[in-house]
């Protein structure tokens, strides 16, 4: 017994202090904030499917054009393949507004996404995005030195067809900002 806790004693001498991780990039810090925050959305998009269906399927009926692809995109199974978009911040002219997820495991896929053109922005000019993830509010982009739009927030909600619509809080202005940012620095590289 003695031997074996001087044993277990020595070993974690030589062992010496544990090795140091790499830094998280803000990603891959956004990733690991929104696996805590998935687990408490199952029941709301579980209510939200039993009242709205109907009205979905009647908007997507009477609308024509670019309006009723986007609403159908919206229907389970029927959206495009959204989150490998914005990997770098030349092919990424816009920012998206929102996207529709049909599981609730891909929402975090649909944050990052939405967060990827902020980010790719940040990382170009050299400055910090600050994240928060709440559950009452959803995630935060705080963006050093962005006087535009310094704030991005964006939201999940659940969506009448099940699944979650995750969107970008004032979406038009935000996209305006990103864009206008996007070309002053691009502007100013060359």
């Amino acid at each position: 017994m003695i031997l074996s806790v001087l044993l277990l004693t020595a070993g974690a001498a030589f062992a010496g202090p544990p090795a140091k991780t790499a830094p998280r990039s803000s990603e891959q810090a956004l990733a690991v904030m929104l696996a805590k925050l998935r687990q408490g959305r199952a029941s709301t998009v579980r209510q939200a499917v039993m009242g709205g269906a109907e009205e979905l399927r009647d908007a997507v009926a009477a609308d024509k054009g670019n309006g009723r692809k986007r609403l159908a995109d919206r229907l389970p199974g029927v959206s495009p393949e959204p989150f490998n978009l914005c990997r770098s911040l030349s092919a990424c002219r816009e920012a998206p507004l929102s996207l529709h997820v049909d599981e609730d495991f891909l929402a975090d896929d649909a944050f990052l996404a939405l967060a990827r053109p902020w980010i790719k922005l940040q990382e170009a000019r050299g400055k910090a995005v600050k994240l928060t993830v709440d559950p009452g509010v959803g995630v935060q982009l705080e963006l050093e030195d962005l006087p535009r739009w310094p704030v991005v927030t964006l939201a999940a909600s659940p969506a009448p067809t099940g699944g979650l619509d995750v969107a970008v809080e004032d979406g038009a202005e935000a996209a305006r900002a990103y864009a206008a940012e996007r070309a002053a620095f691009l502007a100013v590289k060359k």
